[in-house]
């Protein structure tokens, strides 16, 4: 949220593992598809709550927002590499651990 950037995706390889590769892109103006995703909840229930798994699913692409433990060595040292993946796996669940949360009302 800190950059003001899209969470971006399309169809270029990402530069460790090849995958698709995902960034942070454009601004408040500017912004095209490659900025949509899908959320998937994992489990039933069609609201996203607190502590609740959740897949991001690429619209353009299919990818799923992934990671994984090998990191670059040069540009942003030692951060790790964030992908999409084309396959639903283990791996490629989310969780998130901190953000604005809103009552639900019914």
């Amino acid at each position: 949220m800190r950059t003001r950037k899209w969470l971006h995706s399309h169809l270029h390889a990402s530069p460790i593992s090849g995958n698709l590769e995902v960034s942070c892109f454009g601004g408040e103006s500017e912004s095209d598809t490659g900025d949509y995703w899908r959320l998937i909840i994992e489990g039933s229930g069609k609201t996203w709550k607190q502590d609740q798994k959740i897949r991001l699913q690429h619209v353009d692409t299919g990818g799923y927002l992934h990671s994984h433990d090998k990191k670059y060595a040069r540009i942003a040292g030692g951060q790790q590499e964030v992908c999409g993946v084309r396959e639903k796996r283990a791996d490629n669940v989310w969780l998130a651990a901190e953000g604005v949360y809103l009552p639900i009302t019914e």
